[in-house]
């Protein structure tokens, strides 16, 4: 997977996002600052430094899927592809 698919699984993420009816704001605040810190993290490319911010940002976006499993199926689904694509690219 490429940069590219990885910034269309985030858009396909804001999307979700925008679409997903029944979410609590903090819930959608939580996904929209992940989200934010994900495409600065990989616009800014990766950095020996970072292994640890990387971690983070997995671990945030595992906690949203297992948030989101039951409620928002697709949504849920999307963050654990970002989540593969992170990790398959070592960011």
């Amino acid at each position: 997977m490429t940069q590219r698919d990885l910034h269309t699984l985030l858009t396909d993420l804001h999307n979700q996002l925008h679409a997903a009816q029944g979410m609590d704001p903090e819930s959608r605040r939580r996904l929209r600052l992940v989200a934010e810190d994900i495409r600065a993290f990989v616009a800014a490319g990766p950095k020996p430094r970072d292994a640890g911010k990387s971690q983070d940002l997995r671990d945030r976006l595992a906690k949203l899927v297992v948030a989101f499993e039951g409620s928002h199926p697709d949504l849920s689904k999307t963050i654990e592809n970002v989540v593969d694509t992170l990790s398959l690219h070592s960011l």
